[in-house]
């Protein structure tokens, strides 16, 4: 669209058509006092200048309304260009304002009108052209993008500095309203009738072909597209200028203020393209955001809700994921045969559809363990049909235990996933993996040990490698030597007590950072009095 206006304007131009308010239009020997009156002369002598104002201001309206837009884009989508270009645009107007209230004489009564209009024109669109160069050329050197903190300090600096320039740009005005001489604009007898056009000119060729390319390639978007698009109808406004403008108000005189419009509206589309689009996607991620959060609350449901109640055992722990769902989780369920079995699972993953398999994972180690008494066709059977439901694309590490109250030996499988025994005095006995996770292999039956000489107030610890690999701003794991230091030192409280330590103790040592893997952590004691 703004190839097919500029190239209207362009034939508008070529072919002489356009409104025509020069003075050798207006001159006696093209429209006599007696003919039309001296009142409609007058009108007509004060149209040109009424116009000028009217296609002046209304770019000046696009340049702040772009200025504007540009930071609502940036606290919308945070992209890092918007807030720089936009201001830049925004300050390179206020020459233009300044320039159209000196020639309307309403801040400086200005000496050569003739002169001044064509000649702060030039100066104004140069300025224009620079400042946008000045706000592109930096993300062309630089090898990574700002982040958000450095774009707001670098766009106050740049507010400041635009502000500079415009006291530069009133002083500019002021400069050339009371000079008594102006360099003179039009030659009339020259091809190029208005020279001062081709520094602008060739500054806008150099922009449009070679930096605003570069600039979109490295930073794409909509708005930077629309920049490189803005560079056509401002090179051809001064071609316009240059070549076809031969006096003040005249046919082209208007056309080139018409493809300068057509600049400065275009910046402003893109912008509000952009925005649209990043709205668009805000509401999507606000959508997601919400179903995340409600499949958060449903997985979170899913873990025990209230502590072990049986005489002899005792459980507690907790879990969170790293994202908004996660792939680890904890159960613990009185089988068929009255011993009560424990589990910790982590999914490999910590996405959605790890927490829907995760999910999954829960409901076969119920089911199988509230119908089933071998322990062995319990894991048999859960490793079947994980292996069935994700076709060997995912897998579960698991260690589950089968223990009852009043007996010295639990039985537990490990399937690529460790765990500890601490013993009553503090001793810490690793129960190693004995398998592959769940989920790899279905013709590979389970592993299952036997553990013996279980004594009153030892505890099974059961933890995911997201609380060992938690990590310190510093950048430091919390490790499992710090987390067997820890359980040893607080062994002697309950379960119950030990898990709200250990949780707070991880989100201090992360300074309230999240981890970047799920952490669940288990804790099982025997409290059976009957134990030695």
């Amino acid at each position: 669209m703004v190839m097919i206006v500029t190239a209207i304007i362009l034939m508008m131009s070529m072919l002489g058509w356009g409104v025509d308010y020069s003075e050798g239009w207006l001159s006696e020997e093209t429209i006599q006092i007696e003919q039309i009156g001296p009142e409609l002369l007058q009108y007509y002598a004060k149209s040109g200048p009424f116009l000028h104002t009217i296609f002046e201001w209304t770019s000046v309206c696009l340049a702040i309304f772009t200025g504007i837009l540009s930071v609502v884009h940036f606290r919308l989508k945070y992209d890092v260009t918007t807030p720089i270009i936009g201001t830049a645009l925004f300050f390179s107007g206020m020459l233009d304002a300044f320039h159209i209230l000196a020639a309307d004489e309403l801040l400086f009564h200005v000496k050569d009108l003739g002169n001044f209009i064509p000649f702060t024109w030039a100066l104004s669109r140069t300025f224009n052209v620079a400042i946008l160069t000045a706000g592109t050329l930096p993300f062309l050197v630089r090898t990574t993008i700002p982040q958000r903190d450095e774009t707001v300090r670098n766009t106050r600096y740049l507010v400041l500095v635009g502000v500079l320039f415009g006291l530069m740009a009133y002083a500019i005005i002021q400069i050339c309203s009371v000079v008594p001489s102006l360099p003179e604009s039009f030659y009339p007898e020259l091809m190029l009738s208005r020279p001062w056009e081709a520094i602008p000119f060739l500054f806008w060729v150099f922009l449009g072909a070679y930096v605003l390319p570069r600039f979109w390639k490295k930073n794409p978007s909509l708005f930077s597209h629309s920049l490189i698009l803005t560079a056509v109808p401002a090179a051809a406004l001064h071609l316009v200028a240059g070549f076809g403008s031969h006096a003040l108000f005249d046919a082209n005189f208007f056309n080139a203020y018409l493809l300068k419009i057509v600049a400065y509206g275009t910046p402003l589309i893109g912008l509000l393209l952009d925005y649209k689009n990043a709205y668009r996607a805000e509401l999507k991620l606000e959508k997601t955001a919400s179903n995340l959060e409600a499949a958060r609350q449903i997985q979170q449901s899913l873990l025990p809700r209230n502590h072990l109640e049986m005489e002899g055992l005792d459980a507690a722990g907790f879990s969170y994921a790293s994202e908004a769902v996660g792939g680890d989780y904890y159960d613990y369920v009185k089988m068929s045969d009255g011993r009560f079995a424990f589990c910790v699972g982590d999914v490999s993953g910590h996405d959605l559809a790890a927490s829907l398999l995760a999910s999954q994972s829960r409901a076969y180690f119920r089911a199988y363990a509230n119908s089933l008494t071998d322990f062995q066709e319990i894991m048999n059977r859960l490793n079947c049909s994980l292996a069935h439901d994700t076709q060997h694309r995912r897998f579960v590490t698991m260690f589950m235990v089968a223990m009852a109250p009043n007996r010295k030996s639990f039985e537990y499988a490990a399937a690529g996933h460790q765990a500890f025994l601490i013993r009553a005095d503090g001793q810490v006995e690793t129960l190693e993996s004995q398998g592959v996770p769940l989920g790899m292999s279905s013709e590979m039956p389970v592993q299952i040990a036997v553990k013996d000489r279980i004594h009153l107030g030892d505890t099974i610890l059961i933890v995911t490698d997201g609380i060992t690999e938690a990590l310190s701003p510093a950048g430091e794991q919390y490790g499992l030597e710090r987390l067997l230091d820890f359980i040893s030192v607080e062994h002697e409280k309950s379960v119950h007590e030990i898990s709200k330590r250990l949780h707070e103790d991880v989100m201090r040592f992360c300074e309230g950072h999240r981890p970047t893997d799920d952490v669940t952590v288990l804790l099982v004691r025997c409290t059976d009095e009957s134990l030695p």
